[in-house]
């Protein structure tokens, strides 16, 4: 068999509106991965009579994409907004919301896409760019109700000299510390969250993964601010690495690029007798996970899960008329974007190696992956 790499936005950026109501705070206090977080001898032990998997003791790189495919990207982003919220009161910017922040990350994302000359930030730098945006306007606007004050006069009908003086006394007075201490809070609580929100049967499925596959490297690749690495409590314990956009210069899914990062990765935590025979991604979005990855040589199982899990790739990503659309809130892509990945996404569905429907199903789907490759 050919090796891997041999031939030729969790993607979306994530602010949803959210307050400190009830809703919220349910959202908040979440913890639905909690029990299958714990690694008991029991857990260790349930499959010891199991047949060895075929290529047991064959290097194996699995790569995993992440929102929405290990964990709910909703309930995450509902309580890192609420992070958001109390880090942004607690500076002063009360009138400031995570819809606010929404609107902006698409107006700027819509910005790049308008000028092919502009190199297009990461995820965490169009949220910082975001937020540094509103905290701006903020400023602006509460200075100018003080001139309109003072003139005794309306805001609106100040000069287009005043205003202009006003937003550059705003962009001189922000402090960036600020700014970072706001993104910090987002991000810290959006791995908590993911953390307590990893998919039920997430964990277990691991386990059975490299038990079948003992010298299995486990690497996240994704376009988000997400990393498994910093989820202690359910992925940390399983994952080798993780390789994300912006990474040194790396450009984001679907780019070879990435992909190709991730490849590398490997080489640094394989066994040195074990080179890769076999590489297989698993991710829920057609375009970037399924055609991005197979371009580069992986096999790709495709996350298409049940209603239950709560994936919004459907809603996100296969509707008619994108403009028009009833997206998550949080969903900051511009249209243009989504037709674009919507074609990317129909031509990916003949690269499809597997597809499932419920996580626990994925480690009978790698063993037949892997079969195949050793009968080529």
């Amino acid at each position: 068999a050919a090796a891997p790499g041999s031939s030729a936005s969790e993607g979306e950026d994530a602010f949803m509106d959210a307050s400190m109501d009830d809703t919220a705070a349910e959202v908040y206090s979440s913890d639905s991965s909690s029990d299958s977080s714990s690694d008991s001898e029991e857990d260790e032990d349930e499959d010891d009579d199991l047949p060895k998997a075929p290529g047991h003791d064959l290097g194996i790189l699995l790569t995993w994409d992440l929102d929405d495919t290990l964990y709910p990207l909703t309930p995450v982003i509902g309580r890192a907004n609420i992070a958001f919220s109390m880090m942004m009161s607690k500076l002063g910017y009360t009138d400031v919301s995570p819809r606010d922040i929404s609107r902006t990350v698409k107006e700027i994302r819509s910005e790049y896409n308008d000028d092919p000359e502009l190199f297009p930030p990461t995820y965490v730098q169009l949220r910082t760019k975001a937020i540094r945006r509103e905290m701006v306007r903020f400023i602006t606007r509460k200075n100018l109700e003080a001139v309109a004050v003072d003139e005794g006069t309306d805001v609106e009908k100040l000069t287009s000299p005043i205003v202009t003086l006003a937003e550059t006394k705003a962009q001189r007075s922000l402090d960036n510390s600020a700014v970072r201490a706001v993104y910090d809070a987002w991000e810290n609580e959006r791995h908590a969250a993911a953390d307590a929100n990893v998919y039920p049967d997430v964990v277990p499925m691991l386990k059975r993964l490299q038990r079948d596959y003992p010298h299995a490297v486990m690497g996240a690749v994704t376009n988000g601010a997400a990393n498994p690495l910093k989820m202690p409590l359910t992925l940390a314990p399983r994952f080798d690495f993780s390789v994300s956009w912006g990474d040194d210069g790396i450009a984001r899914k679907p780019d070879r690029a990435i992909y190709e990062a991730a490849l590398e990765r490997y080489k640094e935590f394989a066994p040195g007798d074990k080179p890769m025979r076999v590489w297989i991604h698993i991710g829920d979005d057609l375009a970037y996970d399924v055609g991005g990855s197979s371009a580069v040589g992986a096999k790709t199982i495709w996350t298409d899960l049940t209603e239950d899990y709560g994936q919004t790739a459907e809603a996100r990503l296969w509707v008619d008329d994108p403009a028009t659309a009833e997206r998550p809130a949080w969903s900051t892509a511009p249209e243009e974007e989504l037709v674009m990945r919507k074609k990317l996404a129909e031509g990916a569905k003949d690269r499809i190696t597997a597809t499932v429907s419920q996580m626990s199903q994925i480690p009978d789907a790698v063993r037949r992956i892997v079969r195949d490759v050793l009968d080529e």
